[in-house]
């Protein structure tokens, strides 16, 4: 058996409650026979607290007897499965305890084939049950997510700069008071967790990521959505005076923080009066989220603050850093160029000096422009690809707030761009590239990075990318992208979901970045491939 039941007899006989504690091994088929009652007041008392699953009650006993006990089962714990014990001239009583909701009744003296086959029709009885609740409670969990769908979808189209013919519709279902409401972006930065608690189901993700932030929000929460083109980010449009929602916003990092395992941002913009202004709201939500610090803690960041100005944003990678960058290129000196970028430009050190968030995009994009530049001019055209798509994949380090991976990342470009990997490879090396490769067409959905596998694998994270590469003429992150773009074009064939859903199901959190990548990779974006796909009758 699966799971455990709980079983209460009661009698007001001493031998017969020993008799049947005896009868069968009740353990040994998964069974927890509790401490038995006397009478049916005890029943009643310990019921609450106990919750059994089967009670096997008298008919005849004192102070409340099995019809009585039976109707207050009936009432009060309709999920208990009963029978009841009764003599030959007990008919009346027997007749009252079916009228009660009694499911079974053995006869006195009782045997232990009856015992038995009482026992397994309650069991069966249980389980029906629970099989029922359970597609119920799945049949109920699929409406939720087909509603929740809907419902980021269309108000995913107000943060869109397109006209937004629909918004006076929404404003109405959503029973918004527009004379002063605001809009809180609450940014999950690593989504690696949620996906795969809920089975990389990105409709399920964000039913219950809504309900977690409505429970927290309460009626102040006016309209709660998910927007679909950034699957980290959740919207709330409140109309909640901004000192309360401050209280709420820390809860909210409280109780959200353990549960998906990642650093947040929650960005309260200024008042909005129109529901036409929810789109500048968002870009101001944003704008100030790029002035928070680059480390891996969650933040609150409400509007009015003292923040960063373009001239507060220190230029952490300056011309002449560019210069030598461009030098030590031209003669191929990869230590010079880690030193420069990673200790002198101080990449390493974001997180420790606490960057903030945009100082820390515009050194990457500064570095990584350079190192493009110079791929340019001596790289093939698939190398060229596989250095561009490394590009991307540090903008999404950076959205992670993961500096690590960020240097895994910038470390791994220049290695491609420099050529590097010219070593031969032993038998046994190349038996772990196998072995990587295979273990990555396997889990291509989940959470990989260079040095992750490096570490499972027992190898040093840098030889492991040169060896990789020179095995399978693709980077390590590439070979990885390259996996997930085709098993999401198999996926289209089998028209397996939505865009965005076959996102998730390769391992993208940020259906933005995915379609970068998918663009990157095949020439055109996923929404033109699958339509083109139609066209051509697949």
């Amino acid at each position: 058996m699966d799971e455990g039941f709980k079983v209460l007899i009661a009698d007001d006989e001493y031998w017969t409650r020993e008799k049947l504690r005896k009868m069968i091994e009740w353990e040994e088929y998964g069974l927890t026979l509790m401490p038995m009652a006397g009478d049916g007041e005890e029943v009643l008392a310990r019921m609450e607290q106990e919750k059994p699953d089967i009670l096997i009650t008298d008919i005849n006993m004192p102070f409340l007897n099995g019809v009585e006990l039976l109707k207050e089962i009936q009432e009060n714990y309709r999920d208990v499965v009963t029978f009841v014990i009764s003599g030959y001239d007990d008919f009346e009583y027997v007749k009252g305890a079916f009228l009660a909701g009694s499911m079974n009744y053995l006869m006195k003296p009782v045997s232990k084939i009856d015992l038995v086959n009482a026992i397994i029709k309650a069991l069966e009885i249980i389980q029906e049950r629970r099989s029922q609740q359970e597609q119920q409670a799945q049949k109920k969990l699929e409406l939720s997510k087909a509603a929740s769908l809907m419902q980021d979808r269309e108000f995913s189209q107000l943060l869109e700069s397109r006209e937004m013919l629909s918004a006076p519709h929404l404003a109405m279902e959503s029973g918004m008071e527009l004379a002063s409401v605001s809009l809180t972006l609450v940014k999950v930065h690593n989504m690696s967790h949620l996906m795969k608690e809920c089975g990389y189901d990105m409709n399920l993700i964000s039913v219950k990521m809504k309900n977690r932030i409505r429970e927290i929000v309460g009626t102040g929460a006016l309209m709660v959505f998910n927007y679909i083109y950034r699957s980290n980010e959740f919207l709330i449009v409140s109309g909640m005076e901004k000192e309360a929602f401050i209280r709420l916003a820390e809860k909210m990092i409280q109780e959200l923080c353990g549960w998906v395992q990642s650093p947040l941002t929650i960005v309260v913009s200024d008042p909005s009066y129109s529901l036409y202004s929810i789109q500048q709201a968002y870009v101001q939500a944003v704008s100030l989220l790029m002035t928070r610090k680059f480390t891996p803690d969650s933040c609150f960041m409400p509007s009015g603050e003292e923040r960063a100005s373009e001239e507060e944003v220190k230029n952490r990678f300056s011309q002449v850093q560019a210069k030598e960058l461009q030098i030590l290129l031209q003669s191929g000196n990869r230590k010079g160029i880690c030193e420069l970028v990673f200790e002198k430009a101080g990449i390493r050190r974001c997180t420790k000096e606490k960057w903030s968030y945009l100082e820390v995009r515009q050194t990457v994009k500064r570095i990584l422009n350079i190192l493009l530049t110079d791929a340019e001019k001596r790289l093939s055209p698939k190398e060229l690809l596989q250095a561009e798509s490394m590009g991307e994949m540090a903008d999404k380090a950076v959205e992670l707030l993961d500096e690590a991976y960020l240097c895994e990342i910038i470390e791994g470009m220049i290695d491609s761009v420099l050529e590097a990997g010219t070593e031969d490879t032993a038998d046994t090396m190349q038996e772990i590239v196998h072995q990587a490769a295979a273990y990555i067409r396997e889990h291509y959905f989940e959470p990989l990075t260079l040095s992750g596998l490096a570490e499972q694998f027992h190898v040093e994270h840098s030889y492991f990318s040169k060896l990789f590469k020179k095995e399978t003429g693709e980077t390590l992150m590439m070979y990885i992208a390259g996996l997930r773009i085709r098993k999401a074009v198999e996926y289209m064939k089998e028209n397996a979901g939505s865009l965005t859903e076959i996102a998730f199901m390769v391992g993208y959190d940020d259906y933005t970045y995915f379609n970068k990548v998918f663009r990157k990779l095949t020439g055109v974006s996923p929404r033109d491939y699958k339509k083109n796909m139609e066209l051509a009758g697949f």
